[in-house]
């Protein structure tokens, strides 16, 4: 039997691996769609955050944003008024994500000399850093009001130029947002969840997405989530191996693998699985050379630059499907119009035979999954993404453990083909029936009483009429002619 101390080493050890995350703590669900941005005149696509203080210290007077979530950056950035004037971003003014004022807060303060740490990751934003109070608005629905959050002497970076959106939310490994939350308890860990949605313009789709800081949308997923592990050493830590890439023809519903060295003689041998960098950096994926090449053959594809992104383009209208498939098995795929936009863009990158960079999956991959990630165990989570979901139901992501998806009530063949709510509605509705009948019944049955009632008087009356013989009036004698006197003297002499 075992000991006293071995309960209470037991108990010590399970208390010290729960207390750690307080997993009763609610997340924070941050929605992501077009809205009006602090001094911009065009709405603008992307997380709903604002920024210090004015002078009445209230939320009427921060200065509000759409920031676009990245993956890489560990810092909140926002753009200064002079960031377009040495940026290189495409319809600067207008791409953003709103301005920021550091001199309109009341809560900022300048860091003097701050090394940041996304140095050595390719970051193209320059500026300067400080700490101001961030205000992260849950926003269920367009058309209700917000709520907010303070996360107040939070990091953040004032960018004053460079080459990409300037506002973003920093999700990368050693993101400031989230130590902040989570060291506060304000959240349960380091993890977050990223629905990027399509409802802005290069995506081309209505389709919004969310942020969820410390949880993630159950309603926003179908099936298990696969796991994967983190490569912190990479600029992008979220990384898989793709081991195929299939085109399906919608029409005849054949398939065509991108590795078959059939389809494609050009190939040597059969293409290896290769690792591919999940990013929001940008839109298009980047895929190896000859899988590059391979698409363009199958596809008819030619190079275009409309948006700035080397996607290419088809030539022809083509009906098809394109299936990315993980070395896990979990595949992801992009439907017909997401595959060939109304002006016949695709989300496939064109890619020199000597570019040596790495191979990503941009946005519009994140437009079909749904991302977990769990920074405390280095580990994240794909899903299929449920594109229109009617409900929201962000839950508290506990570090170390997996997402599930939200599930509906199971439902037996009746009910989910409505036969009861047919059997019940025809039972309700024959009853129905019956007693309207049965009224009409009662109602004819007393109109038919009156009319029989009426004829019986009518018959009664006449009846009597006839029964009622009028009697002549009886004849009398008149009055006597002699007197009573007279009459004695008569009777007395006979």
């Amino acid at each position: 039997m075992p000991s006293l101390a071995f309960f209470v080493s037991a108990t010590v050890l399970f208390a010290q691996s729960t207390v750690a995350f307080n997993c009763s703590t609610k997340p924070v669900y941050v929605d992501i769609h077009k809205r009006a941005v602090h001094d911009s005149p065009v709405f603008q696509y992307g997380s709903f955050i604002g920024v210090g203080t004015g002078e009445t210290a209230s939320a009427t007077s921060a200065q509000n944003h759409s920031l676009w979530p990245s993956l890489s950056q560990n810092y909140m950035s926002f753009g200064a008024h002079s960031y377009c004037q040495k940026s290189t971003l495409s319809k600067c003014a207008d791409s953003t994500g709103g301005f920021y004022s550091s001199n309109q807060s009341t809560t900022f303060i300048e860091y003097k000399d701050f090394k940041t740490l996304d140095a050595d990751s390719n970051n193209t934003l320059e500026g300067y850093f400080g700490q101001d109070t961030l205000r992260l608005y849950t926003h269920f629905f367009e058309t209700d009001g917000a709520s907010q959050t303070l996360v107040e002497n939070s990091t953040i970076e004032v960018a004053t130029s460079g080459a990409i959106v300037p506002g973003r939310v920093g999700m990368g490994p050693s993101s400031t947002l989230l130590q902040d939350l989570a060291g506060r308890e304000m959240i349960a860990g380091k993890t977050y969840s990223l629905y990027i949605g399509q409802g802005f313009d290069r995506a081309g789709g209505k389709v919004n997405g969310s942020n969820v800081f410390g949880g993630y949308d159950s309603g926003r997923f179908t099936g298990i989530p696969h796991q994967y592990p983190m490569n912190i050493n990479n600029v992008n830590p979220m990384s898989v191996r793709i081991k195929d890439i299939v085109i399906t023809n919608t029409m005849s519903g054949t398939n065509q693998s991108l590795f078959d060295t059939k389809d494609f003689p050009d190939m040597k041998s059969a293409p290896q699985t290769f690792e591919a960098q999940i990013t929001t950096e940008q839109f298009p994926l980047s895929l190896p050379y000859q899988i590059t090449q391979n698409f363009i053959k199958a596809l008819n594809g030619q190079k275009d630059n409309y948006w700035g992104d080397n996607s290419l383009k088809l030539a022809q209208n083509h009906n098809a499907t394109l299936s990315i498939v993980l070395e896990d098995g979990f595949t992801v795929t992009f439907p017909p119009e997401v595959l060939r936009n109304a002006s016949n863009i695709t989300p496939i990158q064109n890619r020199d035979e000597d570019d040596n960079t790495p191979f990503l999956l941009g946005s519009a991959f994140l437009g079909q999954v749904y991302l977990m990630a769990d920074y405390d165990s280095n580990n994240f989570f794909l899903a299929e993404a449920v594109q229109k979901n009617n409900m929201v139901m962000p839950v508290t992501f506990c570090p170390k453990s997996t997402p599930e998806a939200y599930e509906r009530p199971k439902q037996n063949q009746w009910q989910s083909q409505g036969l009861i709510g047919a059997v019940i509605g025809g039972v309700i509705g024959g009853l129905g029936c019956i007693g309207a009948l049965y009224c009409l019944y009662v109602s004819w049955l007393r109109k038919s009483d009156e009319r029989r009632l009426k004829r019986d008087l009518a018959r009664n009356e006449a009846a009597k009429l006839e029964q009622m013989d009028v009697e002549p009036a009886p004849s009398f004698e008149g009055p006597p002619t002699k007197s009573v006197k007279e009459k004695v003297m008569f009777w007395k002499k006979g």
